[in-house]
């Protein structure tokens, strides 16, 4: 069997008509609060090597290193929109959103809403990279889109991930410094 015979929307990604990044402001965060509690990480591993029992700074450092791998991972991840839906994630590992699964796309000022069948996805404009253009691939893509004035409604901006996921990379760096501060205070 080639690719050829292979109807669309049997799991075979098309070629994209967009692809988007999240927004540069957030990718650099992501990566400077990953390589922050990388090296305070390797700062407190250096100070409390002597120590009896350093587990509760470790893990701290730690926890600030799990906080800002998620964010890393989470900013590094695209949205590819093609024919057959919309696909969230990494080359190797991804969500998708079938379109047939898709009822609309309502797009406000402020994001796009993904009604489905059971449930939404609400794509926040100030998460994404050319967000202007996300709007334009749906609607090319052949998915039935309605444009609503304004901003969406609180219920649709509770699903965007964005402030929270910027917050955790601003406690993953106080908790590389606090981890690190206590290792050096404890030398």
């Amino acid at each position: 069997m080639t690719a050829i015979d292979c109807p669309p929307g049997l799991g075979l990604d098309g070629r994209p008509i967009g692809e988007f990044t999240a927004n540069p402001r957030s990718k650099r965060l992501a990566a400077a609060a990953m390589r922050y509690a990388v090296v305070a990480m390797i700062g407190v591993v250096v100070s409390v090597r002597h120590q009896r029992d350093p587990s509760g700074v470790l893990v701290l450092g730690a926890t600030a290193i799990a906080l800002a791998g998620v964010g890393y991972a989470v900013r590094r991840a695209r949205i590819a929109i093609d024919g057959d839906g919309v696909r969230w994630g990494w080359a190797a590992a991804g969500f998708r959103l079938g379109k047939g699964r898709l009822v609309r796309a309502e797009v406000y000022a402020d994001g796009i809403a993904m009604v489905l069948r059971r449930g939404s996805w609400f794509l926040a404009a100030r998460d994404w990279d050319r967000w202007d253009a996300m709007a334009r691939a749906i609607e090319r893509a052949g998915m039935p889109t309605t444009a609503i004035a304004g901003a969406a409604p609180w219920r649709a901006r509770l699903q965007s991930y964005g402030r929270v996921l910027d917050g955790l990379m601003v406690v993953a760096i106080l908790a590389s410094t606090a981890a690190l501060v206590i290792a050096l205070a404890s030398r």
